[in-house]
């Protein structure tokens, strides 16, 4: 198995070569189309009633952001050119919709999204980052590319995140691509019998015999804790992982958006890659 259509998006140049030192490596490894996506931030709609009853249209940061956007192409150009593989730049406007709603549009026929952590104190962070939203509705793997953290494309020591759940099993699977050719695996279930009655005797044994028939080795760990995403990562520097792979938990509630409280955890505090599928 491998990714054949692999989506980056490139949005803040102080970030760009971080993602791109995943991307293009990555899909030059794996022969896949690489495509670097930009979206011009949406418009922003100020309410009548800040405004004596008019209400206003705001752009500057869409025209201040025309210079980002020329060199997040540069850094894109020059990182594929050597590549084997085959790319393409686009650029898309969320107008007056979203950037996670473009993202979303363009990855849902790609095989993976390649995005960044989000960075609270970044200008832009509420107009062009919404990891949350990627890995729960575009239907798609997302690898999630930490701010900060020693990065590899090709992880040989992974952890995942296993408790039988829909969503966990969708990232195993999902993730099959970057989990074959790794030295070796641990597959960790948290409070399996406090929160999976039915987990059986050994917590994840039956997966890791079934990656076993991939050829990944495996190994299966347990852990107890309250604080499930500060226990994963924990797991995942004691067992030296570059990549923590599991399920996106959440859902939207009409129009406020809803994480998971583990999935929330990680994605604020994560230090390495990160594959989430919901």
């Amino acid at each position: 198995m491998t990714y054949r259509t692999i989506l980056v998006h490139l949005h803040d140049r102080r970030r760009a070569r971080r993602l791109l030192d995943v991307a293009v490596p990555m899909a030059q490894r794996m022969k896949a189309h690489l495509i670097g996506l930009v979206v011009i931030p949406p418009y922003v709609v100020l309410p009548g009633g800040e405004l004596g009853g008019t209400t206003m249209t705001v752009d500057e940061h869409r025209e201040a952001y025309k210079n980002e956007m020329a060199d997040l192409k540069a850094a894109f150009t020059e990182a594929t050119r050597t590549s084997a593989s085959t790319s393409e730049w686009r650029e898309v406007d969320a107008n007056f919709g979203t950037a996670a709603g473009m993202i979303i549009e363009h990855g849902r026929v790609c095989d993976l999204i390649i995005a960044s952590q989000k960075d609270p104190e970044w200008t832009l962070s509420d107009f062009l980052e919404e990891p949350e939203r990627l890995a729960i509705e575009s239907g798609r793997p997302v690898l999630l590319v930490p701010n900060k953290g020693k990065l590899t494309a090709q992880p040989k020591r992974v952890t995942i995140a296993w408790n039988g759940r829909r969503e966990a099993a969708r990232a195993v699977f999902d993730g099959l691509p970057l989990l074959t050719g790794t030295d070796e695996v641990n597959v960790v279930w948290v409070n399996a019998g406090r929160d999976s009655p039915g987990s059986g005797d050994v917590p994840g044994a039956e997966l890791g015999t079934t990656l076993a028939r991939h050829g990944i080795k495996c190994v299966i760990s347990q852990a107890s804790a309250d604080d499930v995403s500060t226990e994963l990562l924990h797991q995942c520097s004691s067992f030296g992982s570059e990549l923590l792979v599991m399920g996106a938990y959440g859902h939207s509630r009409f129009r406020e958006f809803v994480m998971g409280g583990a999935s929330r955890g990680i994605l604020s505090s994560m230090d390495r890659l990160v594959l989430m599928t919901h």
